[in-house]
């Protein structure tokens, strides 16, 4: 396998002047003959700064811009750019090293060390304004060093430049490139970006110079992973080529939702390279250089603030955006958003389990108005039409509220959490709201609020909760079904309007806490972060603390939805344009009502004490710390490692090992009689396939080879699941109890096996792309996992699976079926995901003793919990990418495989091209206790190893 960052020694060569191709691709190699490892990038280098070239650097200029190469090339790329640049713009490329002038440094393939260098190397250069430009990898380059800037106290940027490259948060993962084969891995670039020239690829000397410098660039991109933060504060303005296939019209928009200022969203004529077109190229600079202008002026304006096109509705006048709650859903919406925004629907379609569409289009089945539809359906076009609205206007608001379920969307808006978070707690909101019977609510109209209340009160009605106050005039009651009926006669001889309403529950009164309290507990596992803008509140009127966002999002469920309260306030406060976002215009009904009369606010009001609910305390949103390098990785395996009598030497002459898998088996029960089963039954060449057990199994097996290891003073700095794995991470980490763990494992396993399809497991020996190469191969079958550049996994339906192997043996390709009949990491236990979901968030959790890293999310877990148990058992598992990730963030010195075949450990072998990287506890052959001293033996008695 090619060595992704070779020395700088090996790497040391002549390069020959080669002509530029016509469609330079990627690498548009523009070198010249300097002597061994040189390249003719024009003069300029910075001094005592390799970080960036400058070719004609300018003596006081009103503006820096740095600028950010695409994989494969480095500073050269922006030499041109000068003859487009005004006088007063100082152009500074940034040189990564190993590339073109920095020939002779080690290529650097981690993401974090070098963002931090790069903010190094720009610190000196932020005495004048400055703005950001990068394409392709170097957006998100670009987009890393702004964020870092600002967590530095650095000045920020005048505005950030992104091209060909969709949005981090909902962009589509990058194809697993770095460790192909040479000639695949050629064939892979030419298929997607369009190649490298042919003078490039057909001279050896140039592409052994080349391709390690393509790899590593594209190593470092393979580790990239967004991390929710508030949005930045600069203006964005994104560029693509119109027949880029690399960039979807969603992904490029929802570039807009990581600025908290304004967004600017631009197509030029090409592909994904048409920045190396001179026509486009000269096009974008010069809309780039308008924006620069635009953005100065406005930042010497205090008048626009935070919002600078809000100037051009009115250059005093905040901008609120509302979003409408249930009653405003009507067949037929987001008709012109769904095909605008496919990633996006896309998600939630899987997230959902249904079409959305579909159901927003069509409603065949009448399910728009059940309550556990409606939320979800009502939140993804209110969040799509926010989408749209800021793209189209280029303004986006100061303020946001909405209805009831409209929070949600308000609270997305202002960067709380992000789209896939929100429409899983509106989906979960909707189920547990369904589940509330034998309540009933009325709309009471033309009364005041005060004089609803005199009336419950004096007519015996405590049973009855005002659920919506919304308008001087409009007021919403809940009850029980039975007590809603008394009520009419009273308020119609009052004078009033009695409209009962169409529900089946007392929404937003006490007789939801129960739902109250579930949905508490099922909060526990997502991480919000503060509001970028003010969020007013339902249930206070007030705007969000942000130090309580789990606690108000819970409350909402049973307290009233203090509309006219919230409106009144932000006239009082802001007095902003409001802009209703989402179907019909309920809400700019009741707002031009309530601009009429609004409600007396005090100055300055301090809310009142909001009462207390039964919030579980939410882990620490930020992820553990990273461990120091030369740390002892442990590696936890899942389904299709097990197999009858694994670990039976230890069980018969290890006490520890017998005494920790007794207590498992004690636990487990006699229904599954676990020690029996592995070492008082079947012989090992037999299929351990029955889910329940094998699950259990795993988590037993991680449990006592821990406590092995530890009793020998082997203990891991980190944790490592794989699949069903990770459950047993969770166990040997302390943040899931073992009891717990082995419940959790065994039910979530039947509970596969009663809802989800039988399917089979298949290990294929070869490599990866051949799932695309011969899609006949694997009909019926999707890629469940890939370990490493010649291993791979698919599952599908049992039958699918046996095809599939008969059809890679006649092809001479080396394939096993495993012993599994649940199709994990696969669409096919997506039935099951609701009610699993249900029982980890049953689990009681606490915080883990040590890091956890998940190879199905390809990064630390911050939290264990549905969210992250769900992608551990759902999400394919791109092992070998997970090792990369873990090799630049956290450099373990060993990975211990302490599961019972060894299989993870062959990975992380072939996967770095170590043999002494990777130890095992275990193997099939039954000689364990020879093994689990040879790993000590290696390791040493020094604890950590």
């Amino acid at each position: 396998m090619p060595t992704l960052a070779p020395s700088a020694e090996r790497r040391s060569l002549h390069v020959r002047s080669v002509p530029a191709a016509s469609d330079p691709g990627l690498p548009r190699c523009t070198w010249s003959h300097r002597g061994a490892g040189q390249i003719a990038v024009g003069e300029g280098l910075v001094s005592g700064n390799p970080w960036i070239l400058n070719s004609k650097p300018v003596a006081s200029p009103e503006v820096r811009l740095f600028c950010f190469s695409y994989a494969g090339r480095g500073a050269s790329a922006f030499v041109s750019w000068r003859d487009h640049l005004p006088p007063t713009v100082d152009l500074c490329a940034i040189q990564l090293p190993g590339h073109e002038t920095r020939l002779r440094e080690p290529l650097e393939t981690r993401w974090q060390p070098l963002v931090d260098a790069i903010v190094d190397g720009m610190s000196t250069l932020l005495d004048v304004p400055y703005a950001l430009f990068g394409h392709s990898m170097g957006s998100l380059l670009a987009f890393e060093v702004a964020h870092a800037l600002r967590a530095a106290g650095k000045p920020r940027a005048a505005r950030l430049f992104v091209s060909g490259r969709e949005a981090p948060h909902v962009a589509r993962v990058p194809p697993l490139l770095s460790a192909l084969s040479d000639s695949v891995f050629l064939d892979k670039l030419q298929l997607l970006f369009g190649g490298i020239p042919e003078p490039v690829r057909n001279d050896p000397e140039l592409m052994r110079f080349y391709l390690p410098v393509i790899r590593a660039d594209l190593t470092v991109l393979e580790q990239y992973r967004h991390e929710p933060r508030p949005p930045l504060d600069c203006p964005i303005s994104a560029f693509r080529g119109t027949t880029d296939e690399q960039v979807g019209d969603a992904g490029f928009q929802a570039w807009g939702e990581l600025t908290r200022a304004e967004f600017r969203a631009r197509s030029l004529a090409g592909g994904h390279f048409f920045i190396n077109d001179a026509p486009a190229r000269a096009d974008m600079i010069q809309t780039m250089l308008g924006d620069l202008g635009n953005t100065r002026l406005a930042a010497a304006s205090p008048a626009i603030g935070r919002n600078p096109a809000a100037q051009a509705v009115a250059q005093a006048q905040a901008v609120a955006h509302v979003f409408p709650g249930q009653g405003s859903q009507q067949k037929g919406m987001g008709a012109a958003l769904f095909d605008r925004y496919p990633a996006l629907v896309a998600k939630a379609d899987e997230i959902l389990g249904y079409s959305l569409r579909t159901l927003c289009l069509e409603d065949p089945d009448r399910r728009l108005a059940q309550t556990e539809y409606t939320q979800p359906a009502l939140f993804v076009v209110n969040a799509l039409t926010h989408l749209a609205a800021v793209a189209d206007s280029g303004v986006r608001p100061d303020l946001v509220a909405g209805h009831s379920l409209g929070e949600y969307n308000a609270l997305l808006a202002a960067g709380v959490f992000d789209f896939e978070t929100g429409l899983r707690l509106v989906a979960k909101r909707g189920q547990l709201m369904k589940q509330a019977r034998r309540g009933a609510m009325a709309a009471v109209i033309d009364l005041p609020p005060d004089d609803i209340a005199r009336l419950l009160e004096r007519n015996g009605l405590s049973s009855i909760d005002v659920a919506n106050l919304n308008t001087p005039t409009q007021t919403v009651i809940a009850g029980p079904v039975e007590d809603i009926p008394r009520a009419e006669p009273v308020f119609r001889q009052a004078g009033a309007k009695y409209i009962q309403l169409n529900v089946s529950a007392a929404f937003h009164s006490r007789y939801m806490t129960e739902a109250e309290r579930e949905f508490a507990a099922f909060m526990g596992g997502f991480a919000f972060a503060p509001p970028a803008i003010p969020v007013i509140a339902n249930h206070t009127a007030r705007p969000y603390d942000p130090d309580d966002i789990r606690g108000c999002l819970a409350r909402q469920i049973s307290s009233s939805v203090r509309w006219y309260e919230s409106v009144s306030y932000m006239i009082a406060t802001a007095d902003p344009q409001f802009v209703e976002i989402g179907p019909g215009q309920v809400l700019t009904r009741m707002i031009a009502q309530i601009r009429q009369s609004p409600m007396p606010i005090a100055p300055d009001p301090v809310p009142a004490p909001a009462p207390a609910v039964a919030v579980p305390e939410p882990p620490a949103p930020s992820r553990p710390a990273v461990p120091p390098p030369g740390g002892l990785a442990f590696l936890l395996s899942g389904q299709g490692s097990q197999y009858f009598r694994m670990g039976a030497a230890l069980y018969a002459g290890d006490a520890v090992f017998r005494g920790a898998m007794d207590r498992c088996a004690r636990l487990a029960g006699d229904g599954l009689r676990l020690t029996d089963q592995l070492y008082r039954g079947a012989a090992a060449s037999e299929p351990f396939d029955d889910p329940a057990a094998a699950s259990v199994a795993l988590v037993a097996i991680g449990h006592a080879l821990a406590a092995v290891l530890e009793e020998r003073g082997i203990v891991p700095d980190l944790l490592v699941g794989y699949g069903v794995g990770e459950i047993a991470a969770a166990v040997v980490s302390g943040a899931v109890a073992l009891e717990d763990g082995i419940g959790f494992a065994a039910e979530t396993a039947r509970l596969f096996q009663r809802v989800t399809p039988a399917a089979g497991l298949l290990a294929v020996l070869d490599h990866p792309d051949l799932v695309e190469r011969r899609p006949d191969l694997f009909d019926g079958c999707t890629v469940a996992a890939v370990h490493f550049h010649r291993h791979f996994l698919v599952t599908g339906a049992a039958s699918a699976v046996r095809r599939a192997a008969e059809r890679l043996r006649q092809c001479d390709v080396t394939a096993q079926i495993l012993p599994a009949r649940i199709g994990l990491h696969s669409a096919l236990i997506d039935e099951a995901e609701d009610e699993f979901r249900r029982l980890a968030a049953g689990l009681a959790v606490k915080a883990p003793r040590l890091p956890l890293f998940s190879p199905a999310g390809i990064g630390w877990v911050p939290a264990v919990g549905p969210d992250s148990l769900w992608r551990a058992v759902r999400q394919p598992v791109r092992f070998g990418e997970a090792v990369l990730r873990m090799e630049a963030e956290a450099r373990p010195r060993r990975y211990l495989d302490a599961g019972p075949s060894g299989t993870l450990g062959t990975f992380v072998k072939y996967q770095l091209n170590d043999a002494g990287r990777a130890v095992i506890a275990m193997n099939r052959f039954g000689r364990d206790p020879e093994c689990l001293q040879a790993l000590v033996d290696a390791l040493g008695t020094g604890g950590r190893g």
